[in-house]
């Protein structure tokens, strides 16, 4: 098969999916900050946290479910996301720690890893969470509510939809430097394995980062294919640093956020983790 024919086999079978999930989706049936906006275009090129393998995120993980509300969603609309985390007996969880300074985060990608947006969701007494989310385009999106509860830090899923004429676009080329809202932002290996740095630039200099949820950054892994996730915590010594040695071989994209200027800013990178 040419690759137009894989490609248009391929947006074929992600409408049918949608019909299907539509359907299954509707019959499913004080806070934290909650931060609205859009999913960002996770840019042309130019998630201990991060230890262990990666694995797809699921919709259970020891005993606890994660029941969403209403998945099907309008493309280019601010709409209302709610959901869930219920225990091995159907009731929800309402105690979750502090984790990188929120008690939920919520990461939303779309499933061709070229949308991204990282949201903290608010929590009724209920114990139910809420957020509003912009699917900037149509397709269908996956949803990571990453928290810890006991101690223990769990990711669990669920896909999102937004109908309408999708087209995949293909991954970006692996690469080293990339640019977002006029930063410049350089990755190479680190002296341990599986060490990646960041530095970032603007206007030719090196800038002096604020602090974001707690460090100097946050790095979001996703694994092409599979969407296997990682969350990885930056080193707390010297420079904007994170141990991705826990992940496992392949083709990922990188979503690192840093806080400047008073405003988070999102950059991504297309990286392969040898086999």
């Amino acid at each position: 098969m040419t690759a137009g024919g894989r490609v248009t086999a391929f947006g074929a079978l992600l409408a049918a999916l949608f019909a299907l999930a539509v359907l299954a989706g509707r019959a499913v049936g004080p806070s934290a900050e909650a931060e609205p906006g859009p999913a960002h275009d996770a840019g042309a090129g130019a998630a201990p946290h991060g230890g262990g393998a990666s694995e797809p995120s699921g919709t259970s993980d020891a005993g606890l479910r994660l029941v969403a509300g209403d998945t099907a969603l309008t493309a280019a609309r601010s709409e209302r996301f709610e959901f869930a985390i219920h225990d091995a007996r159907g009731r929800p969880l309402r105690d979750f720690e502090v984790e990188q300074g929120r008690r939920m985060h919520l990461i939303v990608v779309r499933r061709d890893l070229r949308r991204f947006a990282h949201l903290h969701p608010a929590q009724d007494p209920a114990g139910r969470w809420s957020v509003r989310v912009t699917l900037p385009d149509a397709g269908v999106y996956q949803a990571f509510a990453d928290f810890q509860t006991a101690s223990t830090r769990h990711v669990l899923g669920t896909d999102l939809f937004a109908a309408g004429r999708f087209t995949p676009l293909a991954l970006p080329a692996p690469s080293t430097t990339a640019r977002a809202d006029g930063y410049d932002v350089t990755l190479r290996s680190g002296p341990a394995p599986g060490e990646l740095r960041f530095t970032v630039r603007r206007d030719g200099g090196e800038v002096d980062l604020q602090p974001y949820l707690g460090a100097n950054g946050h790095l979001v892994m996703l694994r092409a294919g599979d969407l296997a996730y990682e969350h990885v915590h930056p080193l707390a010594r010297g420079p904007l640093a994170f141990d991705t040695g826990g992940a496992a071989p392949g083709t990922y994209r990188l979503f690192l956020q840093f806080r400047h200027a008073d405003r988070v800013h999102t950059v991504a990178f297309t990286h392969e983790v040898a086999r």
